[in-house]
């Protein structure tokens, strides 16, 4: 598990030991799943996250699996910069210019300071804006009129929950205390892949931006989610 060097945001990426034997999260076996599941659980204990730590997978045209499979663990901005101070001189060749990229918006100094500048300025309005013209852009094309037929909720979910502004649904699951461990965690996590599986999101050769998908699982303590 490691700081986004290149994409500075308040995120921590997870990558398997031997990169190159895993490019797609769908290959996987059960237990590597769970090892994914297992490995952002005990970052979230050790650093004390559990008010603000989200896994999240890339699926069809947003999947982040094209050169190296890697999962995202989105903590609060404040948690993570905090953990960055404390660890940053032990990051090899750290800072460094290979790193400064086009995301690095806010500065292009390779330095601590500008580094934290950048995930504290993330998401830029620029992101905004364009995230407007596309969502504009779509409600005028007969695609989003577009259905996908009755959709099954697969246990362990339970309810959809519509977001009231953005283009975003969520799930609740069954309240008991199991609902934390990582096997009911990892059983959630593959039901609302196929949720999104059902609305055409997964696709890993889609090729229009409109054809992707995050698949967010929420560690918190509560025994729902």
């Amino acid at each position: 598990m490691v700081f986004d060097y290149f994409s500075p945001r308040a995120h921590f990426i997870i990558v398997p030991r031997d990169r190159k034997s895993i490019t797609n999260y769908n290959y996987l076996a059960e237990e590597a799943k769970l090892k994914i599941v297992k490995a952002a659980m005990a970052m979230v204990s050790h650093y004390y996250l559990q008010k603000s730590a989200t896994l999240s997978l890339h699926f069809g045209k947003w999947g982040t699996d094209k050169d190296k499979f890697h999962v995202h663990l989105c903590v609060d901005v404040e948690d993570y910069l905090s953990i960055y101070e404390k660890r940053k001189h032990e990051v090899p060749n750290w800072p460094s210019p290979r790193s400064v990229t086009k995301e690095w918006r806010a500065c292009k100094q390779p330095t601590h300071e500008c580094y934290v500048q950048n995930v504290r300025g993330y998401p830029f309005k620029t992101y905004f804006k364009a995230e407007v013209e596309a969502v504009t852009k779509y409600r005028k094309t007969e695609a989003r009129t577009n259905t996908v037929g009755s959709l099954e909720i697969p246990p362990p979910l339970t309810t959809i929950l519509y977001h009231p502004k953005e283009p975003r649904v969520g799930f609740t699951v069954i309240n008991d205390g199991r609902a934390r461990s990582a096997e009911t965690r990892l059983k959630a996590q593959e039901a609302i892949i196929k949720f999104a599986r059902q609305c055409n999101l997964t696709n890993s050769q889609a090729t229009s931006e409109d054809d992707g998908c995050h698949v967010c699982l929420v560690l918190d303590e509560n025994t729902h989610g």
